[in-house]
């Protein structure tokens, strides 16, 4: 009764929604203006959204049969979402910029709630400074404490926490036709669960350089460097096989104003890993990979966008044949605004993810994993006012393993949100 009445209840909103642009009368909000909140310098954004989702497979596992439930089943549950959060930007002297902010998110589930209710949290503090001869310098720190996936074959919710300190310092002097810069970053990853932190607690450093040449004022050709170390906290994570690595990524592509409707990066390139010791069965402790790294947006119109994103690159395995997987995605989403304050999106995606050596599955099926990985959907909004807005969603994903009775899955969401942002 409980799933029936929120339906009624969202259908209702979503109803109200379609009748806004013809019969309702929305005017009455205009008395309320969006406030401009300044200290001084210090600019203030506080931000709040609600929204109200069903999810119809919310452990994300295959589906159910009569001989076989993997994990938690099947189960759908009503999700609602309260997201609070605020960004400060302190600018100064024309020099330096300090940004800082803090968000939290609680979830609350009609299924199971004791098991899946949970509060997410993040922050980040970012300071950038601007010299002459076109320096600029940025640091930051970014913080996140979750009850979700980490970067990982995982589709299962843990409580975790990771945080990043980054820098880096870029010369791009206007007018000049030389770029270049260097940066550096550290990574923490913890699970608080003893098994999953055995598998996946860790730090990732990594340092690098890139040098470029402006073959337009506002495009760049680029060669980049970096150098990668992957370190696990608890020791030797599984039987007879160290995971810990060091790596070499090279880099090679284009970025800036593509031309005059596109702007983005286009990029290749190619990892060299090594780790400590060779995995189980005595294989090379080496492994070489192309990679890509590209994100173009092109712009037909002033009301329309799209972007189409295409990556490849290793992700860390807690599978005990294979220390990595290759990740391979690609999306598109188009974004078009229509008159009387309405937008409209669509998106898909593809994923490939494979694994380089067998392993062996529940109920004995042995082979190499390769999961394909299809996700689609669209959504509406509607501005009622510059700081108030409303809208309707809905996403399809499905997953397609050589292992389906393991890792295959179907998954929906359907979703309405209110948002108010200052």
């Amino acid at each position: 009764m409980r799933l029936k009445i929120r339906a009624v209840a969202v259908l209702a909103v979503v109803s109200l929604l379609a009748q806004s642009a013809q019969a309702v009368n929305m005017n009455w909000l205009t008395q309320y203006k969006k406030p401009n909140i300044h200290w001084g310098q210090l600019a203030i954004h506080p931000y709040y959204q609600l929204t109200e989702m069903y999810q119809s497979n919310i452990y994300l596992v295959p589906r159910d049969t009569p001989t076989r439930t993997v994990g938690g089943g099947v189960r759908g549950s009503w999700i609602t979402k309260n997201e609070l959060a605020v960004e400060t930007i302190l600018p100064w002297r024309n020099l330096h910029e300090l940004k800082a902010g803090y968000g939290a998110e609680a979830h609350s589930y009609t299924t199971q709630p004791d098991l899946n209710d949970t509060i997410n949290q993040r922050a980040h503090l970012d300071y950038a400074y601007k010299g002459a001869y076109g320096l600029t310098f940025r640091a930051g720190d970014q913080y996140i404490h979750t009850r979700d996936q980490a970067f990982s074959q995982l589709v299962d919710r843990d409580r975790r926490w990771a945080n990043t300190v980054y820098t880096s310092l870029d010369y791009d002097p206007e007018g000049g036709r030389m770029a270049g810069g260097v940066d550096a970053s550290h990574m923490v990853n913890k699970y608080l669960g003893a098994a999953r932190g055995r598998e996946l607690n860790r730090y990732e450093q990594r340092a690098g350089f890139n040098v470029g040449y402006k073959i337009q004022p506002k495009t760049k050709l680029y060669a980049s460097y970096h150098r990668g170390i992957i370190h696990y906290t608890v020791g030797r994570q599984l039987p007879d096989q160290d995971k810990n690595s060091k790596s070499h990524d090279l880099g090679f592509g284009v970025n800036g104003q593509l031309t005059p409707k596109m702007t983005g990066q286009v990029e290749g390139g190619m990892t060299y890993r090594e780790y400590d010791e060779a995995p189980i069965g005595g294989a090379t402790r080496v492994t070489r990979n192309f990679t890509v790294a590209t994100g173009v947006t092109y712009r037909p119109s002033n009301m329309t966008d799209i972007v189409l994103n295409a990556t490849r690159r290793l992700e860390e395995s807690i599978n005990a044949s294979s220390r990595f997987y290759i990740s391979n995605t690609v999306s598109l989403d188009v974004k078009h605004k229509f008159p009387y304050k309405f937008s409209a999106g669509l998106n898909g995606a593809f994923g490939l993810d494979k694994y380089p050596d067998s392993q062996t599955v529940l109920g004995g099926a042995t082979g190499t994993r390769r999961d394909d990985i299809y996700q689609g959907g669209a959504w509406v909004e509607y501005d009622i006012q510059q700081w108030l807005s409303t809208g309707v969603s809905y996403v399809f994903r499905e997953r397609n393993s050589t292992f389906s009775g393991e890792f295959n899955y179907q998954d929906m969401q359907t979703a309405w949100n209110l948002a108010v942002k200052f």
